[in-house]
C-alpha cells in the first residue's frame, strides 16, 4: 500500500509532530534498544525544532506589523521626535529545551532510517512515532470535489466540498457565464460555500470550479478538471 509522506509538508502542522515524536520515541526505546545517548540528542532537536516552529516563529509573525509601523514612523513620523526602532524579545525556552546545532531535521531523517533499520523495529512502533505516512491508495495530483446546488437567502447557493489529501488547504477558482477566471477563496477546510449574489438578480448563470492546492502561503500544483453547476434566482 502506498504512503503519503510522514513529514508534514506545512509549517503550521510540523511543531505538533516534533513534539509526539520526542515524546513517543523516548518510550519506544523500551523497545528499540537504540543508544541512550543517541536518543537523548534527537529528543533535544526535535524539542527544539518544535519551539523554534512553533511559539518562536508565531512571535517573529506577530512581531512583523510592529516592525513594518516602526519604519514608516521612521520614515514619515513627526520630524525632529524622538525615535527608537521596535525591539523583537524571543520567547523564553520551555524548561528542559536548549538551542541545538543547526542541520537538526536532516539529523533527526537519518536517526528515522536508524529506527526503521532496528531489529525491533516494527509497523506499529512507526505509526506510535509518526514515521509512517498515512495509506494513500492513488495518486492525488490535484484537489477532487463536488458541488451542490442549495437554497440560500436570496438565490441558490453552491456547496463545494473537497479533499485536500494532505496538504493544508485549496485555492477556489471561479467564472460567471464564461467570464474570466477569479479566485474565489483560499480554504483550508471543507465544504466551502457560495453564498454570492447572482450578477443579475433576475437570471440564472453558469458558474464554473476549478482548484489547486493550497500549501505554506502559495498555491500549488496544476488546476483541478473544471466542473460547473447552474445558479438561479
Amino acid at each position: 500500500m502506498k504512503r503519503q509522506p510522514y513529514f508534514p509538508r506545512t509549517i503550521d502542522r510540523r511543531p505538533e509532530w516534533f513534539a509526539a515524536f520526542a515524546t513517543q520515541l523516548a518510550l519506544a526505546n523500551g523497545t528499540l534498544g537504540l543508544p541512550a545517548d543517541d536518543v537523548t540528542d534527537i529528543v533535544a532537536d526535535a524539542r527544539f525544532c518544535e519551539y523554534a516552529c512553533g511559539v518562536w516563529l508565531t512571535a517573529v509573525r506577530e512581531f512583523g506589523p510592529a516592525a513594518t509601523a516602526s519604519v514608516e514612523e521612521l520614515l514619515s513620523g513627526s520630524v525632529g521626535a524622538s525615535f527608537t526602532l521596535s525591539v523583537f524579545t524571543a520567547p523564553a525556552l520551555p524548561s528542559g529545551v536548549s538551542l541545538v546545532a543547526a542541520g537538526a531535521l536532516d539529523r533527526i531523517f537519518l536517526f528515522v532510517q536508524t529506527i526503521k533499520a532496528c531489529p525491533n523495529y516494527t509497523e506499529s512502533i512507526g505509526l506510535q512515532l509518526g514515521i509512517v505516512g498515512a495509506e494513500d491508495a492513488a495518486e492525488n495530483p490535484v484537489p477532487t470535489f463536488t458541488l451542490k446546488v442549495e437554497r440560500g437567502s436570496g438565490c441558490e447557493c453552491v456547496r463545494l466540498a473537497f479533499k485536500k489529501y494532505g496538504h493544508a488547504g485549496v485555492v477556489i477558482h471561479c467564472r460567471r457565464n464564461g467570464g474570466a477566471w477569479e479566485m474565489l477563496a483560499i480554504d483550508l477546510a471543507s465544504p466551502y460555500l457560495d453564498e454570492r449574489p447572482l450578477l443579475v438578480p433576475t437570471a440564472p448563470e453558469v458558474r464554473e470550479y476549478r482548484l489547486q492546492f493550497f500549501d505554506g502561503s502559495e498555491a500549488t500544483g496544476e488546476f483541478s478538471p473544471t466542473q460547473s453547476v447552474t445558479v438561479a434566482p
